[in-house]
């Protein structure tokens, strides 16, 4: 019990802190609505490339545990299936909302959140697989959300029109070239390296901050069974299924199961509610459902670490 406490003064309850003050410094009139889309508007273009970018350009992908990965994915999949069927059948959301809904259940914060507390818990050495599962992530599942809500946003009116829609975007520009520079071996200046790492550090605290903000902006303080069963799908289903999963298939390296599981019970991803900002989805269950799993993992994670 000592050592969750412990953990829970560091490093879940400082992660958790900044989010409180985007709340604190809304409800006393320094910030507003206006003001965290802005500063989404940075977390988005600026700050999210220069992170993806910096992460996947140096990961290790030779060292990656493939079979726990595919598990892990398999796992979100059917989260994300559930929640976004939830939203869409259940609760009557738009198929955009839904879509992104779905993407709260099984997206998780794990670069905004649960990589600082590896970080500071294990050391750099040890987050070789969360490291993988952002790859799997902002390669496919955060990739493929961007290039379809920048179709429902724009349009279509042509294949050229959509290839320079899609090419001239900063974040899918950022994950392409951070894996072509990983997997072609690209010589880099040190210089960009400190850039883009200096630049990312900004992008967590700021979104998490802009959430904040957003959340206590809102004025509905009243609960939301939506962002409830979405909370549960993220901190309760996804790591049991996981667990199931990695339980029932024999691994080639059994220690990357222990921080793919922190990973799974970790809460609701960010990345949802800055897409939903950004293109002008509906957010408000999105930012509370963030919340709800997010104070549910000041425990789970806790007692996990």
């Amino acid at each position: 019990m000592h050592a969750a406490f412990q953990t829970f003064l560091n490093p879940v309850l400082p992660v958790f802190a900044i989010l409180g003050f985007g709340m604190l410094f809304a409800r006393r009139g320094v910030f507003d609505a206006p003001a965290a889309a802005i500063l989404n508007r940075f977390v988005f273009y600026v700050g999210v490339p220069a992170l993806l970018f910096s992460l996947l350009s140096k990961v290790d992908i030779q060292t990656f545990e493939l079979r726990v990965l595919l598990l892990y994915f398999v796992s979100e999949l059917l989260v994300y299936a559930a929640g976004a069927t939830l939203a869409r059948t259940v609760f009557r959301r738009g198929w955009r909302e839904s879509l992104l809904l779905g993407m709260t259940a099984s997206f998780v914060n794990h670069v905004f959140f649960v990589l600082p507390m590896a970080r500071v818990l294990y050391g750099e050495g040890a987050t070789a697989a969360i490291a993988g599962i952002i790859t799997i992530d902002s390669g496919l599942i955060f990739s493929a959300h961007v290039i379809g809500l920048e179709l429902a946003d724009r349009g279509v009116a042509s294949t050229r029109k959509l290839a320079r829609q899609l090419l001239g975007h900063p974040l899918l520009l950022a994950i392409g070239a951070g894996l072509a520079v990983n997997l072609l071996g690209l010589p880099l200046h040190a210089g960009i390296f400190t850039f883009v790492g200096f630049t990312g550090a900004a992008a967590a605290p700021v979104a998490l901050f802009a959430l904040g903000v957003i959340l206590w902006s809102t004025g509905e303080r009243r609960g939301d069974p939506m962002a409830l069963a979405v909370a549960v799908l993220k901190v309760v289903i996804h790591p049991l299924l996981a667990w199931g999963l990695f339980s029932a298939v024999a691994v080639d390296n059994p220690a990357w199961t222990a921080p793919a599981l922190l990973v799974a019970a970790g809460p609701c991803g960010a990345m949802p509610f800055v897409l939903a900002l950004q293109y002008r989805v509906p957010v408000a269950s999105i930012a509370r459902a963030i919340v709800y799993s997010t104070l549910a993992s000041l425990l789970t994670l806790s007692l996990m670490g």
